[in-house]
């Protein structure tokens, strides 16, 4: 072998061994870069009966690798995110686990997987809870009429759409009382004949249980409050259904009657809902009492519901009467009978355990909002004025002195102390208020 051919045959063995070595070293790369990643998430659980897994720290996720995990359900990330890249600030959700023990975030590639996070359901009762399109049984409505059969509804989530000629009953078991009200946000691009929604014992319709939201047709229960149009967009009802039903239809219902009707085939129409969820209104006549006091009179009155705002009456009196806690979204109000001075002051000790929308009080002559009657305390929007304390405690107490003229004109009649405790968003807040006293400061 001369020294040439030998020189070359070296050459070659050396980058045989180099790619062999490159080639073993990739495959290490490649069996590290499979290995489970590494992140921290936090739990969030302001989404309405359900929560949001946020990414804080650690590696970056590919959405197309992971799943969601109810127990024996499973989804793909993807379907909670628009982003192809899970980084720090990145929100899965919202995940809604209905009768799950837990949420668990499992990265998945080839034939492995690792559980990468794992969260418990919110708490039972802590939210609202809205009718889940995932899990509620579904059958036509009506003999013949479902004859589009065109129903979708969102992973997980709590909207559907009906389109064309659509009646569908989904499984909703509540016992119907004359204080039920059925709520539900709704919206239609294009209108049909009849847009509708009810609560069934059956599966044959029934004219005098299903209400008109909208449609050509005459057909169903119309409620004066409902006049939609497509330009409305999303709109938010609470139709009392325990007081435009009749005691024969109180009771067991079984289902939850969803209609979209066209009969004419070359008309496209669609009914849309969400947020569905059927509850009982507050007797107003309730006999929870609230003690205060006015130019050194201690006195005690019944509390009752609020204005327009008033969705849940989440109010308790403790303390013999004397602290009243309101949560989710309440509005409620103590009668007065107080006239107006240059020297009328509002006392209030306010404690907000959580953070809402508006926390605060006013002086009202009349059922109706006025914003500037209003103050506020704590809250995240910027309704009505928002006030300082005078002194605070250390277990969170606060105490607020409040020139009443500010919020009504001398001489004006106030009717109405008003506690404001609203969280449309996430029904989160609660507040807490104790020692209020109406007293002239002369």
């Amino acid at each position: 072998m001369t020294p040439v051919v030998s020189h070359v045959l070296l050459v070659a063995i050396a980058i045989v061994l180099a790619v062999t070595v490159s080639v073993f070293a990739l495959g290490i790369v490649e069996q590290f870069e499979q290995a489970p990643p590494t992140a921290a998430f936090e739990t969030d659980y302001t989404a309405d009966n359900g929560l949001v897994l946020q990414h804080r720290s650690g590696d970056v996720l590919d959405p197309e690798e992971l799943r969601v995990q109810f127990s024996d359900r499973s989804y793909p990330v993807s379907d909670f995110v628009s982003t192809d890249r899970l980084d720090a600030g990145t929100e899965i959700g919202p995940l809604y686990p209905a009768d799950a023990d837990e949420v668990s975030l499992v990265w998945e590639q080839d034939d492995s997987s690792s559980i990468v996070y794992t969260a418990a359901p919110p708490r039972e009762g802590t939210v609202p809870s809205y009718l889940r399109f995932d899990t509620a049984g579904i059958q036509s409505y009506g003999s013949g009429q479902d004859y589009d059969d065109q129903f979708t509804y969102t992973t997980g989530a709590k909207e559907a759409t009906l389109t064309n000629n659509t009646w569908k009953l989904l499984d909703f078991e509540y016992d119907v009382t004359e204080q039920t009200v059925l709520e539900f946000d709704f919206r239609s691009g294009s209108e049909g004949e009849i847009h509708g929604i009810g609560l069934e014992n059956d599966a044959s319709i029934s004219d005098d249980r299903v209400f008109k939201l909208f449609g050509t047709q005459s057909w169903g229960i119309e409620y004066d409050e409902v006049d939609y149009a497509t330009t409305d967009g999303w709109v938010h009802y609470e139709i009392p259904v325990g007081q435009l039903y009749g005691p024969s239809q109180y009771g067991q219902a079984d289902f939850l009657a969803l209609v979209n009707d066209i009969d004419d085939t070359d008309i496209a129409t669609d009914s849309q809902f969400k947020n569905i969820r059927a509850y009982d209104a507050p007797d107003l006549g309730s006999t929870i009492e609230f003690e205060f006091s006015v130019n050194g009179t201690t006195t005690t009155e019944p509390v009752q519901s609020y204005g327009t705002q008033d969705k849940d009456y989440g109010v308790t009196t403790t303390d013999g009467n004397a602290t009243m806690r309101l949560s989710n979204n309440t509005w409620t109000s103590v009668p007065v009978n107080e006239t107006v001075t240059a020297d009328t002051v509002l006392s209030v000790e306010f404690n907000a355990r959580s953070e809402g929308e508006i926390q605060g009080v006013g002086l009202e002559t009349d059922q109706f909002e006025t914003e500037s009657q209003f103050v506020r305390f704590n809250g995240t929007q910027t309704w009505a004025e928002k006030v300082t304390p005078s002194s605070t405690t250390a277990d969170g107490w606060a105490t607020y002195e409040i020139d009443a003229e500010k919020l009504v004109s001398n001489g004006v009649g106030v009717s109405h102390l008003v506690f404001v405790n609203d969280d449309d968003e996430d029904a989160s807040g609660v507040s807490r208020f104790r020692n209020v006293t109406i007293y002239e400061d002369s």
